[in-house]
């Protein structure tokens, strides 16, 4: 059946960007473009989830996937109006906009509320997975959960993006509901901030890992690993990082022995983001547990 056969349920969906420069109708290119690319990462993984009653970061099936397209801009304002347009498939039926509306809106609320009570990495996700419970929506995989969670964390950072810079606020509102959330500076820096740390089990946001080297530079100690067991998106596949121990330009050092004979070696590892964009940058290992303060964020170059 072609695209244009397929009956839609259409929602908007206004982004209000006020306060700075959104008051006299501008805003910055760079903000608004990574504000709607995060609004769209967001919506997309968050449907998803809803319509395959999973916490997974799966996508749906092609024809039943949400369009997104923008509206026109209203003249001396900035309401970006997103006009989603969803296919009714197979179980669709024209109250799914009220419903997946109340999951989104539950999910940014709840990540918040976590990331604003200094939950734990683990707490946070269990959490999500208690909320996405409520919606009938199974975690049948922890590890797609933990995923599921990074790109949400991503997306909404990503969403903030104009506030404090263009705007000092974002109201999110549908025409199919006269619920609606805003969003202010302070819900962006306790989105940015990190997840609660033990220091009974972490010291300067170091944690134990086992990790396989692919690639060593001897002289830099920029490297290509593989983590044993993978508890976060950032640990999937071939990772970059960096030895941070002067030992690793030593000849027949425990890094490059463990390289050579294909073996995992344990190390004690955290990541790296940067200070201007939080975005992750890359792992810093090493055997020995540094005993100097070295800051946990490092400037991107």
């Amino acid at each position: 059946m072609s695209t244009e056969q397929i009956k839609t349920i259409t929602e908007n969906v206004k982004l209000s960007f006020s306060g700075y420069d959104t008051d006299k109708g501008m805003i910055d290119i760079q903000d608004l473009e990574v504000a709607l690319y995060g609004w769209r990462e967001f919506y997309q993984i968050s449907t998803s989830a809803y319509l395959n009653k999973e916490l997974s970061i799966k996508p749906i099936s092609q024809d039943i996937r949400p369009r997104i397209k923008i509206q026109a801009f209203e003249k001396k304002s900035f309401d970006v109006i997103t006009t989603i347009a969803i296919p009714l498939g197979l179980m669709i039926t024209y109250d799914i906009v009220k419903s997946i509306w109340k999951w989104r809106i539950s999910l940014i609320k709840k990540h918040i509320k976590n990331k604003k009570g200094f939950l734990t990495r683990e707490e946070s996700i269990d959490s999500i997975k208690l909320l996405a419970t409520s919606f009938e929506i199974k975690t049948s995989v922890n590890i797609e959960a933990v995923k599921f969670l990074d790109i949400i964390d991503d997306a909404l950072i990503n969403l903030m993006e104009p506030v404090d810079h263009s705007a000092q606020r974002i109201v999110i509102s549908s025409n199919s509901t006269p619920s609606k959330i805003t969003l202010t500076s302070i819900d962006k820096r306790a989105l940015e901030s990190g997840y609660h740390v033990d220091v009974g089990l972490r010291a300067k946001g170091f944690e134990k890992h086992t990790v396989k080297f692919i690639r060593i530079n001897t002289e830099t100690g920029y490297s290509i690993i593989t983590f044993k067991n993978q508890s976060s998106s950032h640990q999937m596949g071939h990772v970059f990082a960096k030895i941070i121990d002067i030992n690793v330009s030593s000849p027949k050092n425990v890094y490059t022995r463990a390289m050579y004979e294909g073996t995992g070696l344990d190390v004690w590892g955290r990541m790296v983001r940067s200070r201007s964009s939080n975005k992750f940058m890359r792992w810093e290992i090493t055997v020995n547990l540094p005993s100097d303060d070295a800051p946990l964020f490092k400037e991107e170059k």
